[in-house]
Formats: C-alpha cells, sequence, structure tokens
C-alpha cells in the first residue's frame, strides 16, 4: 500500500515522523514522503533533525503571493504529483495550507484521505485564522479522522462526521517527544535565575496584541527579581524587529534565533515557566511538566485547560503580568500545574493511526466495522 505523506512546515513533520516511521517499519506500507517547503527555512531544519529525505520536495510557494496565491500554488503542484504517483491513501496533519491544500488535491483525485490531528475547532474563523478554516475545510474531506483526544472525537461526532470514520488515538507530538529521548538534556540556566520561556507567532497578535504582550515582559521583568525571560523569535522579519525594538538590551531578557526542534526542547526542559499562543506548546509543555500561560482568547485544545496543566490569560497586560507573577512567587499553586497529567496521550498515537490503516485497504469501503476504533 503506497501511501503519501504531505508535509511543509515544523509542526506538520515532527508529527508526522513518528507515523513516517511506524509506516516504513510495517511490512506491505511504502510511505513517500512529499514536501511542499511551505516553510523553507524551519522545514528543512526539522526534516533534518529527523534525518529525513524527502522523495518529492516541491518548489516552495512564492512568497509574495497573498495568502490565497500561495495556497493554490501548493495544491497545482500536489495536483500534479498525485497524479502521477497514483497513491492509495494521503496523510495530512493538523491545519496549514499544506494541510488543506494536500487534502483539496487528493479529493480532486479521489484519493482517501487521512487526517492526523482531527477535530480541533474554536468555533471562530478569525481566531486562529486562517487555520479554523482549513481544519474545517479538512475535516469535511477526510475518509479517516485521526482525533487526538476524546473531546476532539466528541466534536467531529456533534459536526455530524461519521462514527466509523473517527479514531482516538492520542497526539503524535507526544510520541515525538518519547522518541527524541536520551537526546534533550535540559539547557544549562543563568545561576541563580529561573526561566521563563516566551513564543509567540499567531497571525491574531501581529497587531496591538503584540505590543501589550511585549509591555507584559518587561512589567514582570521588573515585578519577579529571580527570572530570566528567553523569548523565541519569529523567522517573520517584521515581528523580530518589534520584538527586538522592544526587548534589546533589556536586563534579564534574552531574545533567541528560532530553534531546531531538540534544543527548543532542551529549552523548554530548562523553564519554570512558559507563555505562548502555540498550538503545539499547549501540547509540549504539559508532557515536559511545564505550566503554560495561553496568549489568546480562544483554543482549539481545551484539554491542557481543563487538565489543569495551562491556563488562558489572552493578550491584556496586566492580565498576564498578574497571573504570571502570581505562579512565578508561589510554588505550591505552580506545582499543581507541573503535576498535572498530560491530556494528550501516551506516545504510541502513531502506532495505532497505522494500525487502522493496515486493517483497510484500498479496494474496501474506507471505515465500517472491520476499521475497529483505537482508544
Amino acid at each position: 500500500m503506497k501511501i503519501a505523506i504531505i508535509a511543509g512546515t515544523r509542526p506538520e513533520v515532527v508529527k508526522l515522523v513518528p507515523v513516517y516511521a511506524a509506516l516504513a517499519a510495517r511490512a506491505g506500507t511504502t510511505p513517500i514522503w512529499i514536501s511542499t517547503e511551505q516553510q523553507v527555512n524551519l522545514n528543512a531544519q526539522a526534516l533534518e533533525t529527523f534525518g529525513i529525505v524527502p522523495d518529492i520536495r516541491l518548489e516552495p510557494p512564492s512568497p509574495d503571493r497573498t495568502l490565497g496565491g500561495r495556497f493554490a500554488q501548493v495544491m497545482d503542484r500536489l495536483d500534479q504529483v498525485l497524479g502521477e504517483l497514483s497513491p492509495d491513501l494521503v496523510l495530512v496533519q493538523g491545519d496549514t495550507s499544506t494541510t488543506a491544500a494536500g487534502a483539496m488535491a487528493a479529493f480532486a483525485r479521489r484519493i482517501p484521505i487521512g487526517h492526523v490531528e482531527a477535530g480541533l475547532r474554536t468555533f471562530n474563523l478569525d481566531s486562529p485564522f486562517p487555520e479554523e478554516g482549513w481544519r474545517c475545510v479538512v475535516g469535511q474531506l477526510a475518509a479517516f479522522h485521526f482525533a487526538p483526544t476524546e473531546a476532539a472525537a466528541r466534536v467531529l461526532l456533534d459536526l455530524g462526521m461519521a462514527e466509523h470514520r473517527i479514531h482516538m488515538t492520542g497526539n503524535t507530538s507526544v510520541d515525538a517527544i518519547r522518541l527524541s529521548g536520551a537526546r534533550v538534556q535540559p539547557e544549562a540556566r543563568v545561576p541563580g535565575l529561573r526561566r521563563v520561556v516566551v513564543t509567540v507567532h499567531r497571525r491574531e497578535n501581529w497587531g496591538p496584541e503584540l505590543e501589550q504582550i511585549l509591555a507584559a515582559l518587561i512589567a514582570l521583568r521588573g515585578r519577579v527579581s529571580d527570572i530570566e525571560i528567553v523569548f523565541v523569535a519569529h523567522a517573520n522579519p517584521a515581528l523580530r524587529g518589534r520584538v527586538e525594538a522592544a526587548l534589546a538590551g533589556q536586563a534579564r531578557i534574552r531574545i533567541s534565533e528560532p530553534l531546531d526542534y531538540l534544543s527548543f526542547l532542551s529549552l523548554l526542559k530548562s523553564a519554570t515557566l512558559a507563555l505562548s499562543d502555540s498550538g503545539g506548546l499547549q501540547e509540549e509543555a504539559p508532557v515536559l511538566g511545564l505550566p503554560l500561560l495561553v496568549l489568546r482568547d480562544t483554543t482549539e485544545r481545551p484539554e491542557a485547560v481543563e487538565a489543569g496543566v495551562a491556563a488562558m490569560v489572552g493578550v491584556d497586560t496586566g492580565a498576564i503580568v498578574e497571573t504570571a507573577a502570581i505562579l512565578l512567587t508561589d510554588e505550591a499553586l505552580r506545582l499543581k500545574m507541573v503535576r498535572g497529567v498530560s491530556p494528550f496521550g501516551d506516545g504510541y498515537a502513531a502506532d495505532r493511526i497505522v494500525d487502522i490503516i493496515c486493517a483497510w485497504h484500498p479496494d474496501m469501503a474506507t471505515g465500517g466495522d472491520r476499521i475497529l476504533a483505537a482508544v
């Protein structure tokens, strides 16, 4: 069985590598890695980290095109490749432009689609944009919905997806951390200082919201005297310039270059607290026992908040400072979040996904009683 894995961003690579490895280890399945190069540098960095050499590497989408223009380029190139390959199944992950373009190209070619990390929703098309729209599109087209949690599976059922197409597997981000294992050790800290890690990259935080977040970091540094704030900068030059204008030269605040996956995990392992608008970090932080404040008003991963390992704080300067300061000065309260259990699985989601795929073959109807939900 020939299975096309489509990825073009760092998060997709991280979360699809465990599936690729599990497929490669199974007799009778041939995974084919197609790289759309949506994030040229970060994608290459992640591929190198995991030793993946794409079978097919597409021309990157033009940076001077609009969001829709880049999407059209990726879809057109994928359509051509899928026509030449004729895979039995296409796997896409998450909610990127590559994810939606891959699903639409496969659907147009009448190739079954497996959606890894299915069922995440905020029910607000503006937040996150465009990711919420992309995942809604893929949800309508997928033959296999690999839901990471019970809540995600329930969302899919409520949206009218056929029950036999929904499979609760856990999130492959946990698999990636497990497979990294001993390769990741905590990064050394500045003696006498605890570390707070910050990332900001969502489009909805590119406006005045970013200024509020940056002001909060300066105020937090002034309020808590024994912390070092490490801001992991986004590759976008416009965002980077604004971050440097506000934070460069500030005492006990360090701006880091974008990190490869293993280095970022090492940084997280050395931290006391994290602040981020990242969806992936909402999955990774609980696995590492790192309390997380979510710099957003909505989240498609409410399980972390419900489990008590993350808290929604939004982008208001005062709210960020107050919440972070409480956790940094009340160790008993912070430890309650540290001791929470990750709601995103046990690190064997990829094996469950491959079990489901291998129970199906291209000449049978997708789903049905012969494909068992992996719970």
